[in-house]
């Protein structure tokens, strides 16, 4: 399902949309090769990894050291919340079980 709903000129039918958006790939550098947000051949697309969406999606690469520049790599998830608030209790971190609540109502306009 598609999520983002694009308006003006980057609608799907304006006029001007060939004008301001770029079609076809750009051409591939250094990490997209290992970035590449494709399925493998026989994999169903769900099966794409987590840094390859972000990558697809945000043009970020999560998985570049902001340090170094070096490449990252996911060794562990957790799943289980008391081993993650014992990691965030280890760290001096705070562990919300509650959801945040609603955005706070927006400031009356001046006129």
């Amino acid at each position: 399902m598609n999520l983002v709903l694009y308006h003006g000129v980057l609608a799907p039918r304006a006029r001007w949309r060939s004008q301001v958006v770029r079609y076809g790939r750009p051409a591939p550098d250094g990490t997209a090769g290992e970035l590449e947000a494709r399925p493998r051949a026989a994999v169903p697309t769900h099966a794409w990894t987590w840094a390859a969406l972000m990558h697809r999606v945000f043009d970020l690469d999560v998985l570049a050291c902001p340090r170094c520049g070096g490449r990252l790599r996911v060794i562990a998830t957790i799943q289980d919340r008391a081993v993650a608030r014992t990691i965030l209790a280890h760290l001096g971190r705070a562990f919300s079980p509650e959801r945040p609540g609603p955005a706070p109502p927006a400031p009356a306009s001046i006129p």
